[in-house]
């Protein structure tokens, strides 16, 4: 099986064995601005870079999913938008699935990832779970009873964009004060690169000579006790919290899986104040029993969730 991660910063793709060993690799940066057809060619590139890894040919190939960010149209294959990504109504599955010559199955990238926490990682053992994985964009899966909640739409469990300010800056999605204009990547990035340009930020500064930020960079910093970069995670944990404290409220999980290169990057101090700031609107769970844990899968939890779609796609015939 292949699995591929699409990303608004990378895309990755894995040679996935039946006993859910990753046998190759390949990483390269999401050209987000030039469109669905640069997309494609570079996921090939990755695509070959893990087959040559894996000492294995296109031919060998059965089945390949995709995580892709949404909203999507997953039965046509076809991103119908992304905050993003410079796509729009793109047949990304019957593209990939003509390249390689085999079924391809499209999924939201973030369901993907927490599926893949869910089957092989920090969520195994549990039947209810929320996961929020936090990069580029803030995303979510809800998993109830054992099975992936999608609602009506197949697209439910957009969780960056839940408004947790009204009025507050804009997101990429056209909303304002959605959670993912609080407490992604992007949204520090903006912040650190404003504050850079009235005070002394060194991050800021670094993003600015970049054009990027990079979660290493940001933890770095941090490390560096850095007042300016401390602050807007201080901020972004807060918001994040926020959120998911609500969805606690509603939903009752067993555990919070929190993913994604940020909460990677920075570890348990970060995860804590995330907890700290959603057990603060948590009131259905007095006994303190709901977890709050970091996923485990790390860059693999897409690729791994993206192939165990495939698989299922190919076992549903």
């Amino acid at each position: 099986m292949i699995g591929v991660d699409l990303g608004g910063t990378k895309i990755m793709a894995g040679v996935v064995a039946p006993d859910n060993r990753i046998l190759g690799r390949g990483k390269r940066n999401t050209p987000a601005k030039e469109g669905g057809p640069a997309i494609l060619k570079t996921m090939l590139e990755c695509i070959d870079e893990a087959l040559a890894e894996a000492g294995v040919a296109r031919g060998d190939v059965v089945a390949a999913g995709i995580g892709s960010p949404g909203p999507l149209d997953v039965d046509a294959g076809v991103i119908l938008f992304s905050a993003n990504l410079s796509v729009k109504n793109y047949p990304i599955g019957p593209e990939l699935s003509a390249a390689l010559g085999v079924p391809v199955r499209l999924q939201n990238d973030v369901r993907v990832g927490g599926y893949g926490e869910f089957m092989l990682g920090a969520g195994r053992g549990y039947t209810d779970l929320i996961t929020a994985f936090v990069g580029t964009g803030i995303g979510g899966c809800l998993i109830l009873n054992g099975r992936i909640v999608a609602g009506s739409t197949n697209n439910a469990g957009e969780i960056g964009h839940v408004v947790v300010k009204a009025g507050g800056p804009r997101c990429g999605c056209g909303s304002k004060g959605c959670m993912e204009a609080f407490a992604s990547k992007t949204a520090m990035a903006n912040r650190l690169v404003k504050a850079a340009k009235k005070r002394d930020c060194p991050l800021g500064e670094k993003i600015l000579r970049k054009g990027r930020l990079k979660s290493g960079d940001l933890a770095q910093a941090v490390r560096d006790k850095d007042e300016v970069a401390v602050r807007e995670v201080e901020r972004a944990a807060f918001y994040l919290g926020v959120g998911l404290g609500g969805l606690v409220n509603v939903f009752g999980p067993q555990v919070v899986v929190i993913g994604g290169g940020v909460t990677q990057a920075l570890g348990q101090p970060y995860l804590d104040m995330v907890a700290d700031s959603a057990r603060q609107q948590i009131i259905t769970d007095p006994d303190k029993t709901i977890k709050f844990v970091q996923a485990t899968l790390g860059d693999d939890a897409g690729v791994l969730g993206a192939s165990l779609f495939a698989r299922e796609m190919m076992a549903q015939g």
